[in-house]
């Protein structure tokens, strides 16, 4: 009996056959891939984080280039095996559902790498771009047990590394109450324990939780950053709400 011809809308339309003991070892391969893809990242920032800034930072950085090159060669060798993968994969409908979840884990392993790629590179980033203090990234969650949102900060140094920076950053909500504007600002309306002062050469990451009082909508979170001593930085970052 002919084949039916494969679609290209995408893999729902995928014409589904029995796993083949080939196919298996390729999904072994590739996990292992992304595996020790991943084990050296974290073996690289812990090796360089232990040596806590005692090197050279030119020396330093040159190193970091280097690593920088293998993981995209690494994450480039990741993307094309996830791409043969997903070419090779006919399978039984009974093992459709599960080749979706492992493709969608690989997916997220590769972002999780070019995430670690990118903040590599910005951290690293040469004298002449735009370097100092910055915001790398802001996350709001809420923890559905208590209410309450959590924060997380990360801060970086990019550029010239050479010195510590520090200083505080302070929260600042907007939103309405009763169809008036309401603002919180500054750090007195954060819960106890709220990280917001920072001193750190590369980067670090701030946590804290606060709540939002009763009746107000809120549109949207900032987070101010500065600097202070000779190296003077301001930087904000909004997050619209959900």
């Amino acid at each position: 009996m002919a084949k039916k011809p494969k679609s290209r809308a995408g893999i729902d339309d995928v014409m589904l056959m029995p796993i083949s003991p080939s196919q298996q070892k390729k999904q072994r391969r590739l996990w292992v891939s992304v595996a020790l893809v991943v084990a050296v990242l974290l073996f690289l920032l812990g090796g360089w984080l232990g040596a806590g800034g005692a090197l050279d930072a030119s020396e330093s950085n040159r190193r970091l280039r280097g690593e920088v090159k293998t993981l995209d060669a690494e994450l480039e060798t990741a993307r094309n095996e996830l791409a043969v993968f997903r070419a090779d994969s006919e399978l039984t409908l009974e093992a459709r559902e599960e080749v979706r979840q492992e493709i969608k884990a690989l997916q997220d392993q590769v972002a999780e790498l070019e995430e670690a790629v990118l903040f590599y590179k910005n951290v690293m980033a040469p004298a002449g771009t735009e370097g100092g203090l910055q915001i790398e990234k802001m996350t709001v969650q809420q923890d559905n047990e208590t209410g309450e949102y959590r924060y997380r900060v990360v801060l970086v140094q990019s550029g010239d590394n050479r010195s510590y920076l520090s200083g505080d950053i302070s929260l600042h909500l907007h939103g309405e109450k009763d169809g008036d504007a309401f603002e919180l600002n500054g750090s007195s309306w954060l819960e106890d324990g709220s990280e917001t002062r920072f001193r750190f050469r590369y980067f670090q990451e701030l946590n804290g939780r606060f709540k939002v009082p009763e009746g107000v909508v809120v549109q949207a979170v900032d987070v101010d950053a500065e600097s202070g001593g000779r190296n003077r930085y301001q930087t904000q970052k909004t997050i619209k709400w959900q």
